[in-house]
């Protein structure tokens, strides 16, 4: 009997040897058809959605893992995402395969947006169980699991919750290399809902932990590196969002947003209808509080006081996007300056010296004060000048209290229709702040900063010494700052002997000082330049600050430019 038990055994051994060299020839021999066959697998879903994709190389492994390397996805719309590994396992248990469930292995996540912000997703496991209807992904590391669930069918639906998850350690955002935000522990929640054909449904709400952010630029040059940009005041952020997409009808709704974090609380509704062919907006805008000094710090932006007032804002757009003219807007903000001056802006009633760096790197010193020959008192300055900066500058500059947000969406909306940047949407206060106080970045949190001290401006100092320092401290070419400089410098004269013409050429030059210099280089304004002109000629005659007769005899004057 031992024998042939031991000869049964020899047998069953060679078979089974038998069967795994078959098998392992079988896999070899099968694996390079399997491989190309899940690349393109992953291609054709891809394309399926709008996006492409590329895989580097594919390998399988025994027990089915599959490793790709150099794996990346995009889309038309400017999104990308990298990864240099992915590790693909099947779920195994004492029972096989658990239902269609695998573990993903992937190496750190690279997603890059459209505005030029790249996430970065630290290396994690993910576990991926799907049946033929739901598809779930957990982080198993984090305490609770973090866990996204995508339910199929006719009514499709993405359902997330967060509960402590510590996405600082699992996210991180950045630009141009350098970190712009700390993500912080998010509890929350949140749904997407599809039925059938119909619109979408987005539920979200949720609370963010020690969330920070530094400053972004909008010219992508922020000089100094990432040191430039350092977080803000970590803060606690509380939102609430309902939303409506109804893709067929062209129509999207955000029938409530509310959002509250430190030193600012308000709530919001947005309706877009008419699709992209036309598109109408209906904004409604509460900030009922705003403090301005937290608002700050919480940007980042080092602070001039500890009190900086506080602001409460109504704010109403309505109509068509791509007619800039049809837009009503609509704004009411109040301001209650801090109960202490701050000491920055006072010494600004007085005589000053502002600094300025010039192109060349050298520091140009501007006495304002009336012990300057460069200096122009507001009194000396013609009156129809006046009414030509305004006309250009700021319409209700005498209206507004520093800040005017309905010039905000009109600029944005000309620019957007003209694609390109022709109307601004900054006060005669916040170009002052800008000149004063900031560097020339532009930045998200400069911007914020600049709306902040327009209002202190406006409200210490007053409009005829704002813009009496205006008039005098602002770059009307290279090296030249003032009005008086400027009126020397192009026509040899003082701003009391300038012509209507010589005016309209002096406040069409404001905003370009330097780039619109070789749009007179020869002597002869180009037509581009000399339109600009006629254009604001015409408006002193359409307001009566010009007689038809004045109006003619400034068409045909001459410049009489001088050009060294």
């Amino acid at each position: 009997m031992g024998s042939v038990g031991h000869r049964v055994s020899i047998r069953l051994a060679a078979a089974v040897a038998i069967v795994a060299l078959t098998m392992v020839v079988g896999f070899l021999i099968a694996r390079p058809r399997l491989e190309a066959l899940a690349i393109s697998r992953l291609q054709t879903a891809a394309s399926q959605r709008g996006w492409t994709a590329t895989v580097g190389t594919a390998r399988l492994r025994p027990w089915l893992t599959l490793d790709l390397r150099d794996v990346a996805l995009g889309n038309e719309s400017g999104w990308r995402v990298e990864a240099r590994e992915v590790s693909v396992a099947p779920r195994l248990s004492w029972h096989g395969l658990i239902g269609r469930a695998a573990v993903a292995r992937l190496s750190k996540v690279s997603v890059y947006l459209p505005v030029g912000l790249q996430i970065d997703v630290r290396p994690a496991t993910w576990a991926i169980d799907a049946s033929n209807d739901r598809l779930q992904v957990q982080l198993p590391g984090a305490t609770p699991p973090i866990a996204l669930i995508v339910t199929t069918g006719r009514d499709a639906r993405i359902d997330a919750r967060f509960v402590g998850a510590p996405l600082s350690d699992l996210v991180q955002v950045l630009r141009d290399g350098c970190p712009v935000a700390r993500l912080g522990t998010v509890d929350g929640d949140g749904q997407i809902v599809r039925g059938g054909r119909g619109p979408v449904e987005v539920r979200l709400k949720g609370r963010a932990r020690g969330l920070a952010f530094a400053s972004l630029s909008a010219d992508g040059d922020d000089g100094g590196g990432c040191a430039a940009r350092p977080l803000g005041m970590p803060v606690d952020i509380e939102a609430d969002l309902r939303a409506t997409l109804d893709f067929a009808a062209g129509r999207a709704e955000i029938s409530h947003l509310a959002f509250r974090t430190r030193g600012i609380e308000a709530s919001a509704h947005v309706a877009v209808s008419g699709g992209t062919a036309d598109p109408r907006i209906t904004l409604d805008l509460d900030v009922p509080r705003m403090d301005l000094a937290e608002v700050l710090a919480t940007a980042g932006v080092d602070l001039p006081a500890r009190d900086l007032g506080v602001a409460a804002l109504s704010w109403r757009v309505d109509g068509r996007l791509l007619d800039p003219d049809s837009l009503a807007v609509s704004q009411q903000l109040k301001f209650s300056p801090p109960a202490q001056p701050v000491p920055a802006i006072v010494r600004l009633k007085g005589d000053f010296v502002h600094r300025v760096e010039t192109a060349s790197g050298a520091i140009k010193e501007i006495l304002v004060s009336p012990n300057s020959p460069d200096f122009v008192p507001l009194a000396d300055v013609p009156p129809l000048f006046l009414k030509t900066l305004l006309l250009a500058e700021d319409t209700d500059f005498y209206g507004h209290h520093g800040v005017d947000l309905r010039e905000l969406p009109l600029a944005l909306a000309a620019n957007f229709v003209r694609d390109a940047s022709v109307r601004g949407a900054s006060t005669i206060p916040q170009q002052l702040a800008k000149n004063l106080f900031l560097t020339r970045r532009k930045t998200v949190s400069r911007k914020v900063e600049e709306a902040a001290l327009a209002l202190l401006l406006d409200s210490t100092l007053g409009k005829s010494r704002m813009l009496e320092i205006y008039l005098n401290v602002i770059e009307w070419g290279p090296g030249i700052y003032g009005l008086a400089p400027a009126a020397r410098h192009y026509f040899g004269r003082e701003p009391s002997q300038l012509t209507p013409r010589q005016m309209a050429f002096l406040v069409v030059l404001i905003p370009g000082p330097v780039k619109y210099q070789r749009s007179f280089a020869t002597g002869t304004p180009t037509p581009s330049f000399e339109g600009m002109m006629v254009t604001l000629l015409g408006k002193l005659q359409a307001v009566g600050a010009l007689s038809e007769q004045e109006y003619q005899a400034a068409l045909h004057a001459p410049l009489d430019l001088r050009i060294p």
